[in-house]
């Protein structure tokens, strides 16, 4: 015998036939974690016999803090790797400006 839940499941099989995102159908049936969400999915599924696929919001991506260490002759390198996404080339000037703990760098247009 199929658990009770407290949500509607009709009233969230509407929401996932209208195509809403998943952030969507928690904000709206007030689902707190997505395991709740993922387990009235199954539910859902198993009742009706028929695969749902609901479309994921995407996700803000993040930039991920880096660091660049001085090195030895008092000299600052910037990696590929830190600079990969950016329109940097060899080549580029830049403007430069010390604060107390901060380094701000300004492409020079050419």
């Amino acid at each position: 015998m199929a658990r009770k839940t407290k949500y509607d499941l009709d009233n969230f099989r509407e929401l996932v036939v209208a195509g809403n995102s998943k952030t969507e159908i928690m904000k709206s049936m007030d689902i707190k974690n997505h395991p709740t969400f993922n387990n009235l999915m199954l539910k859902l599924m198993d009742e009706d016999k028929k695969y749902y696929q609901v479309k994921e919001p995407k996700k803000a991506r993040q930039k991920k803090q880096v660091t660049a260490k001085i090195g030895k002759n008092q000299t600052l390198s910037l990696s590929s790797k830190i600079l990969s996404g950016s329109d940097f080339k060899p080549g580029d000037t830049f403007n430069i400006k010390i604060f107390k703990n901060r380094i701000n760098l300004t492409l020079v247009e050419k």
